[in-house]
């Protein structure tokens, strides 16, 4: 066995899932006849697979800094990706290497599984289906950065050969499919949700993010369709319809909206409620939240967030600031866009008068403050002057290092209303799996089954609950917003569809979604040639003139546009990002997996 190892080690990062893993002492050892064969081994085992899954970091920003990879996030550490730098030599080495690692580990588990059927509990089952929702999430990772990749469906240790690993990649279209498969066998054997109050995987968590993969594979053969991008067959009518099965089965489960008359923390109003599902340290009594991460002091496991957005951080790597396209999605609370070139827009305070509450919890404004201390002063805005210079606090433009943002635009979202100076770590929870999430999956679906337009009781029941949460009057889409971004110069939005991908940025924006719809959307446009802006910075403005005279000289080397909105990266990419449309829509193929694995066969647009 150990020989066995040693020459799958040797064979290279294709098989990379086992080399960390391989470095520690298993739990036991397989040859001893008991391995994973009873339920306190299989626990452990399991236990580890959580390991890998979207986390707050312990110094850094984890899942809510990981935005500077779209338009929602402006960060002068710029993602390279959007700006077409990547080379195939390393492009997607780390990723390749991540997603097969968990596949390898899934299989392992699965491969040396040894419980006798009698001895086969409602929890051990379980358990065993939280291996296959793993081994779903890995191959549902590699397929959203890959496209068409070699299944792993089991322990390729056992043919660590150069010939045994001449593994094919199989068709988008094909692997999807696996994944939604296994999410289904999952499904069968999880727990419900109510079990284990969300810290664990569950049938509905299954279900939800097999509405995720659906989703995703149907919308990008539907967009990517006709391109080198293509899946072998274009499925996406199969996979919007399946979005919808999925969901009317997850709709008899009992999974609700977290709102102000259901919300176990006393929220004032609908956007106090949503906001309570990412600054909370106990979600267990939030069935929206389906699947979600604890964190706490007591039980040894912290993270970083609350320290760097208690400082105004928003990528730990560098200076940044959410982007003022973010802030302009969100509708008045009449349900009505903004019109983003309406001066009013000019003075930072008005920005958020009237809107959807969603812009209230997720960015910085007047009133708002970093941290709890008592001697932290909130956010505040003002033309400064001699009687209120000591309460004027505006956005960090002038911080040094990390904190200062480039857009006038810190963070909310997540913000510990209690986290103060005498914090050893972070405590608030993570939401990994939202019943929110559904609602958007089955309307976008829905719309897309019928052309760009779907029936009032489906909107009714997605859309509507979560604008009305938000403070929002629900008004029925029949009119193309003119302002509304263009995604693409190959299709058109109907009112419907706008909307939906709409609220589809506002209710799930620094949750980890966003570059994905993006490429499953086919939105190069709104990346290749755009780089994004921040708050008016004119000096008649309030943001400028809430600066004290002596800071005029800092103030006025900061990049503007023509017309004085904040133009962070121009230094940095004067010519907007580069993104290829030919290309930057899948990351390369590693090459050594390539020379290693002779049929395999480099992603469209890196062969120069």
């Amino acid at each position: 066995m150990k020989k066995l190892y040693i020459l799958f080690i040797l064979a290279g990062a294709f098989l990379s899932a086992c080399s960390d893993f391989l470095e520690k002492a298993p739990i036991t050892s397989p040859e001893s006849g008991g391995y994973l064969a009873s339920e306190e081994h299989l626990t452990s085992y399991v236990n580890f697979l959580y390991t890998g899954l979207p986390t707050l970091e312990t110094y850094g920003m984890g899942v809510f800094g990981e935005e500077k990879n779209s338009d929602n996030i402006l960060a002068q550490n710029y993602e390279r990706r959007l700006n077409g730098e990547l080379q195939e030599s390393n492009g997607g080495s780390k990723e390749w290497e991540k997603g097969y690692k968990g596949l390898r580990d899934a299989n392992y588990c699965l491969h040396n599984y040894a419980v006798p059927e009698m001895n086969e509990t409602d929890k051990i089952l379980s358990l065993k289906g939280e291996v296959y929702f793993f081994r779903a999430y890995w191959h549902f990772y590699l397929l959203t950065r890959f496209g068409s990749i070699p299944i792993m469906d089991d322990l390729w240790d056992e043919h660590a050969t150069a010939q045994g690993l001449q593994v094919p990649a199989t068709d988008r279209g094909k692997v999807a499919k696996f994944i939604l498969e296994d999410l289904d066998t999952a499904k069968k054997l999880l727990y419900p949700r109510s079990k284990y109050k969300g810290l664990r995987v569950s049938q509905e968590a299954a279900l939800i993010l097999a509405m995720r993969v659906a989703l995703y594979e149907g919308s990008w053969e539907k967009y990517h369709a006709g391109t080198d991008f293509a899946a072998a067959t274009n499925a996406s009518t199969e996979f919007f319809q399946t979005v919808i099965t999925l969901g009317d089965e997850l709709f008899t489960k009992g999974l609700k909206l977290n709102k102000k008359e259901n919300d176990p923390f006393n929220a004032k109003d609908g956007g106090e409620a949503f906001a309570h599902l990412f600054n909370q340290y106990d979600l267990s009594d939030i069935s929206e939240a389906v699947f979600w991460k604890k964190y706490s002091i007591s039980g040894g496991l912290t993270h970083g967030l609350s320290a760097l957005l208690s400082q105004g951080t928003v990528d730990n790597s560098g200076p940044a600031g959410l982007s003022q396209s973010l802030v302009d999605n969100y509708l008045y609370d009449t349900g009505l866009p903004i019109d983003p070139a309406d001066d009013k827009f000019k003075d930072f305070n008005r920005t958020f008068e009237g809107r959807d509450l969603r812009l209230i919890q997720t960015v910085m404004h007047s009133d708002c403050r970093f941290k709890a201390d008592s001697d932290s002063k909130p956010m505040k805005v003002e033309i400064r002057t001699d009687e209120n210079k000591d309460e004027v606090v505006p956005p960090y433009l002038l911080a040094g290092d990390n904190q200062r943002s480039i857009t006038g635009y810190h963070i909310r979202l997540g913000l510990d209303p209690l986290f103060n100076k005498d914090k050893k770590g972070g405590e608030t929870a993570l939401p990994i799996i939202r019943y929110a999430e559904a609602l958007l999956a089955y309307a976008e679906a829905a719309a897309e089954l019928g052309n760009g337009t779907c029936e009032a009781s489906i909107l009714e029941k997605t859309l509507q609950p979560l604008r009305e949460r938000a403070g929002v009057t629900y008004v029925a889409p029949t009119e193309i917003d003119p302002n509304y971004p263009v995604f693409s110069d190959q299709y058109t939005l109907t009112p419907i569809l706008q909307e939906i991908r709409r609220e589809r940025r506002a209710e799930l924006a620094l949750q980890g979604f966003r570059l994905d719809d993006l490429m499953r959307w086919r939105a190069g446009k709104l990346i290749q040639n755009q780089r994004g802006k921040g708050a008016y910075l004119g000096k008649e403005g309030v943001l400028y003139r809430a600066f004290s005279t002596d800071q005029a000289d800092e103030l006025d080397k900061i990049t503007l546009t023509a017309d004085k909105w904040m133009d962070p990266l121009a230094e940095w990419l004067p010519a907007g990002y580069q993104f290829n449309t030919d290309r930057d829509y899948l990351l390369p193929i590693p090459l050594n997996e390539i020379n290693l694995n002779e049929q395999l066969h480099q992603n469209p647009g890196w062969r120069k």
